[in-house]
């Protein structure tokens, strides 16, 4: 059987996710990026989590149509509270930045040096500070873009990191490369924020209007 697909914001998570004995995927919903790294041997042996339990069951019924279930924990829970063992790495995707925000902080006893796969719909700049604040290093930012949304896909270790304000909302690793999909992503965050008039959207639009205009200039080198 064919591997299961993965839309560009999974896959750019696949793609993040360290090989590792044991990982865990928290939200897991339809399990196919736990399916795509089991199959794929990334991890040996993967948590599939979820708070639902009929999003739970889609992700038993593709496992065991992989065959994988042997190499699966399912766990309905809330958060990292699933976590039956330690895991030496973590997927929390598709939900916004809050909640996944008040997930890490919850369960920051339960990272236990982890590496972390993230990915906001909304507020990612809150999930960065969050990152920081649990000590922990953003390694790597990733652009995807799936379903017509634009989303930023992040790797962090253990390690102390101080971002300003402005490394918080344009990413630290995503102004220090140039990733071809980058102007475009840009491009869509402020016409996002151009509706903003409050103080702090006002100089959120600023910053990615400078930021844009920096990278026109790179390129143009």
């Amino acid at each position: 059987m064919r591997s299961p697909s993965l839309d560009d914001r999974l896959a750019r998570a696949a793609a993040l996710f360290p090989a590792c004995a044991y990982g865990a995927d928290i939200g897991a919903d339809h399990g196919r990026l736990s399916c795509y790294l089991l199959e794929k041997g990334v991890c040996q042996r993967m948590c599939v989590a979820d708070i639902s339990e009929s999003s739970l069951k889609k992700a038993e019924n593709l496992l065991e149509r992989h065959g994988l279930m042997e190499r699966a924990d399912i766990a309905v829970g809330d958060g990292l509270k699933a976590l039956p063992r330690p895991a030496e790495a973590i997927a929390v995707l598709g939900m916004g930045g809050r909640t996944l925000s008040g997930i890490l902080t919850d369960g920051r006893d339960r990272l236990r040096g982890a590496r972390l796969i993230l990915s906001a719909h909304t507020e990612i700049a809150m999930v960065r500070e969050t990152v920081m604040r649990l000590d922990y290093r953003i390694e790597e930012e990733q652009i995807a873009f799936a379903a017509g949304r634009s989303y930023v896909v992040f790797r962090a270790a253990p390690g102390i990191e101080a971002l300003t304000e402005r490394q918080l909302l344009l990413g630290p690793r995503l102004t220090e490369t140039y990733q071809e999909n980058y102007l475009h992503y840009l491009a869509k965050r402020i016409k996002h924020a151009l509706p903003m008039q409050t103080e702090q959207g006002k100089r959120e639009l600023q910053w990615l209007k400078e930021e844009e205009e920096r990278v026109r200039n790179s390129t143009d080198d």
